[in-house]
């Protein structure tokens, strides 16, 4: 069931799926501004089918949700809110949470902020500390973009190409060495474009998977405005905000689930979250940054079992 619903002075696009009395569970989508449709296009039924109460949510501003208000300027403490707003609308008095991306970051404080309101918390691929995803991640961007280099040297792509691709490697390897942190003014993700069509391999497991990813988003329907997802471009500084040294302060059950070739929540990142909280993190084979579309049988298996060990009431 679709729906818009009116929302501290806008109006969100909410779907939901799944039996009225199953445990309700929120999907909480990154970007910032992308949208919940990939997930619940590829997951939301299968949960449904568990007995859980699917909701996924078009932030404000995005896509089918109305354009974003002027006021107030946009922070995650206002997708808190919203998401709050939207649990008290719908008459929930708590719900699991699925923060996938810099999605996951606001989960984790939402959960950190309304632990009553929260039964069971899944950290998926989360955003909790751009520079580690950076460091992590730009060595590699790195490698592809000498790769490429070297195939435009054999006359794929000509030789002013492959100066392109080589400074752009220069650039990935010096940002990755910075003694300070990085942060959202050194726009380390334009120093990765060059990689053209193969950037989306940093977020993909292979082949094959990019593949899948590529054919379910070939069929999201036309009236999807995806421009209106840059109006969350301004969240950026946000995700470069270290949230691990918080993680000690999450009172509520909670997992964190990384595909096997993930690399925005890198090793260091999982290793934090360990230590601080004892949970569990669950690795989904054969898959990136978006399990649920490359592994969708694998991921519901593994988020469902974690919410009924956690208190999982219908969706056990």
């Amino acid at each position: 069931m679709a729906s818009l619903l009116a929302i501290n002075g806008t109006r969100l696009f909410i779907d939901e799926r799944g039996p009225a009395d199953g445990r309700p569970l929120l999907f909480i989508h990154g970007g910032p501004g992308n949208s919940w449709w990939d997930f619940m296009a590829s997951v939301g039924d299968a949960f449904a089918a568990r007995g859980f109460r699917m909701i996924g949510v078009d932030q404000r501003g995005v896509l089918r949700s109305d354009a974003l208000p002027e006021d107030p300027a946009l922070s995650t403490d206002v997708l808190i809110d919203d998401f709050e707003a939207i649990r008290e609308q719908l008459s929930f008095e708590s719900w699991a949470v699925i923060g996938h991306s810099s999605g996951g970051a606001y989960a984790f404080d939402y959960a950190v902020r309304h632990p009553e309101r929260i039964d069971a918390l899944v950290l998926d691929c989360p955003a909790l500390d751009a520079d580690a995803t950076d460091r992590f991640r730009l060595p590699k961007a790195a490698a592809m973009l000498d790769e490429a280099a070297a195939a435009d040297d054999s006359g794929v792509g000509g030789t002013d190409a492959a100066a392109v691709l080589r400074d752009a490697a220069t650039e990935c390897r010096r940002l990755a060495a910075l003694e300070r942190r990085l942060t959202s003014d050194d726009r380390s993700w334009e120093a990765m474009l060059p990689l053209g069509p193969r950037y989306l391999d940093l977020f993909l497991h292979d082949a094959s998977t990019r593949e899948q990813y590529e054919r379910l988003m070939s069929t999201a329907p036309e009236e999807l405005d995806w421009g209106k997802g840059m109006s969350h471009l301004v969240l950026m500084a946000e995700m470069y905000r270290d949230q691990t040294p918080q993680l000690a302060d999450l009172a509520v059950p909670s997992m964190l689930l990384v595909g096997e070739s993930d690399m925005v929540a890198p090793p260091a990142v999982q290793e934090r979250y360990r230590a601080a909280t004892g949970g569990d993190v669950v690795t989904v084979p054969r898959s990136g940054h978006f399990a649920f579309v490359e592994q969708p049988a694998a991921y519901v298996e593994r988020v469902a079992e974690f919410l009924s060990r956690a208190g999982a009431g219908a969706g056990g």
